[in-house]
Formats: structure tokens, sequence, C-alpha cells
């Protein structure tokens, strides 16, 4: 069967949502035609290019949409299932893709919406539960850490090695990162002896400023296994987004940082959980001083209990249950 991914990425957007469907889309394509449609502007800027021209480097069909006239151009698209992941939606649209598609699935991290015409719905964040979701009578709700979609490379990771001491960590903010989060995170600990290893993300707009910190205690990554890295390293700094539940599935303890409002329940939640601790970027020095040994134990153990790194199997075999009926 043809099935249609609508998301987006860049500079602006970050790459989360293109990140997670991408990992779905070459499971789908094992048995089914994968193709995505993303927004673009017209000439075609930062804004979005990252995201089509990464999507393209998979070997994936990209149908581009103008972003002013998102349903217009769907109704052009040729499949038999759609599954958007995108926070730029309403009940308009999902109204729309009912009736240009026959299934019309969707992700969902905040409950954009009052209502969801859709035929599934896909919250794999762990505080799924708490809301309240208002679908059809039978639209499938795929909710909660079992669904949790991770690259191959996170699946059956073995419980890491707790050194005693802090001596390596991981500097992660996402894709993108248009404020320089990441030279924050340097400058705060630039006065400790931690060796720094620093992921720059495909939509980096500061990496040359970045640069001029770089030494034999601060690395740089560009695309590196991320698995390897998180492994690696004796705790890790992330912002609330996905990556949180890739550190779980290594196990690495984790200090999280708020970049953006929709991160902050993912933060609670994990830190209720006990796989992570989250703080302010102005205190990150005191909260690593403040973890001890035994409490990035709990930490490892708690990470790999929530999130086992199966979740995309087990969302493809609700869709293709839909895609049966």
């Amino acid at each position: 069967m043809d099935i249609c991914i609508r998301a987006d990425g860049g500079s602006s957007i970050g790459m989360g949502h293109i990140m997670r469907t991408l990992v779905l889309a070459r499971e789908l394509r094992k048995k089914h035609n994968v193709f995505y449609t993303c927004k673009a502007d017209d000439p075609l800027t930062d804004k979005y290019y990252a995201g089509i021209d990464f999507i393209a480097k998979q070997g994936f069909k990209v149908v581009k949409i103008d972003e002013k006239e998102i349903i217009k151009d769907l109704k052009n698209i040729k499949s038999d299932c759609i599954i958007t992941d995108s926070y730029d939606v309403d009940e308009e649209y999902f109204n729309a893709l009912k009736r240009i598609f026959r299934i019309s699935g969707c992700f969902d991290d905040e409950k954009i919406c009052e209502y969801y015409n859709v035929d599934f719905l896909i919250n794999q964040n762990a505080y799924a539960f708490t809301f309240d979701y208002h679908v059809n009578k039978d639209t499938d709700l795929i909710l909660g850490n079992k669904y949790i979609i991770l690259r191959e490379e996170f699946r059956n990771i073995p419980a890491p090695v707790i050194n005693k001491d802090i001596k390596d960590i991981m500097i992660t903010v996402g894709g993108s990162d248009n404020t320089n989060i990441t030279g924050e995170i340097i400058n705060s600990l630039k006065n400790s002896n931690f060796n720094m290893h620093v992921v720059i993300g495909p939509s980096f707009k500061h990496y040359d400023e970045l640069k001029k910190n770089e030494n034999e205690r601060i690395r740089f990554y560009f695309n590196p296994k991320m698995s390897v890295l998180m492994t690696k390293c004796d705790i890790a700094i992330s912002s609330c987004g996905s990556t949180l539940y890739e550190l779980a599935a290594c196990g690495t303890p984790t200090i999280g940082i708020v970049i953006v409002d929709n991160q902050l329940m993912a933060a609670e939640y994990m830190s209720k959980s006990g796989s992570i601790i989250y703080s302010d970027i102005n205190d990150l020095l005191f909260s690593i001083e403040e973890l001890t040994y035994e409490q990035r134990k709990v930490m490892s153990i708690s990470g790999k209990k929530l999130v086992d790194g199966l979740g995309v199997f087990r969302i493809i075999d609700k869709i293709e249950k839909r895609l049966n009926l």
C-alpha cells in the first residue's frame, strides 16, 4: 500500500518530527511504498530545506506542498494512508484529511486539538495517559512509553557501567539550535575539569562561534552514532525532547534542560520516574556536583525500565491492522 508521511523540519522548526517518523518509515517500507510530503516556501529557504534534504538523503521521495496551500496541495496526493507529525494542524486539517484519504493517522505530543477525526493517534510520550483525548469510537489510541520510537541502534543495549566519578559529559540539544543554547551550556561549565562531548545538529547556525571553544576538553561531533557516544559518557546534558528517550534506553544518567515550553511535561514526568533530573543552564555545574554515584545508578536503571526501544514494532502492528480492515 501507499503510505504518505506528512512532516516538516528545518532551521526554525527543528528536526524532531522528521527524525522519529524516519524510524517508522524505514520499517514500514519493508512492506509498503512510503514517501513524504513536506511544506515548502518559494523560493525554498533554510526554514524547510534541511528537513527536505535530509529525508531525500535517506532514500525517500519528497513531495513538496505550498506552506500557504496545504489542504489544496494534499488533495493531489495519491495514497492509501497519511500519517501527520506536525504542530501546524487543527481540527479542520484532520477533517479535510479524512475526506481525502482512506486512512488518516497522526502523532500528537500536546493535545493540540479538542477533537481528532483520525483513524489512529500516536502519543509515544510517557505522560500520554494524562490527556483525555476526544476521538471517534473506532479510533485506535496508541499511547505511552510502550510505543516510544527509537532507531535500531537503541534496541537491546546492555546496561552501562556507572563510574564512581563523572569525567565525560555529553551535550545535545537536538537538530537545531537557533539561540545557541549549546554555547551557553559550554560557558556554564568552562571553569570545570569535565570533558565535554558536544553534538552538532544538522541545522545549527552558530557552529563557527562554538568552534572557538574547541580544545582538549571540548570535542564536537557531527552525525555521530549517538548510542555509542551516550554509553561512553558518564552523564548527559540534554534538551527535553525525544533524545531523553534515547538516553533512557542507553541507561545514561541525564540532566534535562527545558528549551521550549512543550518540553516541560516530558521533563517533569521523566524526573518523577527517576530517570533524569532537570535543571536550569545557570545551575548546571551545581546540579552535576550534587549528583551522587548511587543516584546515577538509580537513574540508569529507571531509564532502561521506562524505554525498551521496541515501540516502533508495536505501532506498526496497530497501523497494519487498520490498513487491512
